[in-house]
């Protein structure tokens, strides 16, 4: 699977994107270089411009930040009139959870901006998530 990798007001981005790479390369993912947006509006224009050409789009940060900026207030606004097949929190027992935003062949995860609970999503809720795509032949 190709995705794209967007750090959307996140800390710690090198520990972050080290950690997500690691984990891509166990997972089969492939990613290009990172992007990031310090608003609302770049975010929304990023996400667009990747589902162009890539299966699914990682936004890691933003979740903590509150109020309509937060990362799961901007999707939960941008879907409101045509939500996607399936939304679901990617649970996390040591921290901050994820969200997972798909359709039949795309998919947007939101990721915290820690490096150790991305790395527990990414081996525990969402790779159950990619492993049941994969199998259903939702994502390529």
């Amino acid at each position: 699977m190709t995705g794209e990798l967007i750090f959307y007001a996140a800390r710690k981005t090198s520990l972050c994107e080290r950690s997500l790479r690691k984990s891509f390369s166990e997972l089969d993912l492939i990613a290009d270089e990172a992007k990031f947006a310090a608003n609302c509006k770049t975010l929304g224009e990023l996400v667009v411009s990747s589902l162009k050409t890539n299966d699914i789009v990682f936004v890691t940060g933003g979740l903590d930040i509150g109020g309509e900026s937060d990362s799961p207030s901007v999707f939960a606004r941008a879907f409101a009139d045509n939500p996607p097949l399936e939304m679901k929190r990617l649970k996390n027992s040591s921290g901050s959870d994820g969200y997972v935003f798909a359709s039949d062949s795309q998919a947007i995860i939101l990721l915290p901006d820690d490096p150790q609970h991305i790395e527990n999503i990414m081996n525990g809720a969402l790779r159950g998530f990619l492993k049941r795509y994969r199998e259903n032949k939702l994502i390529a």
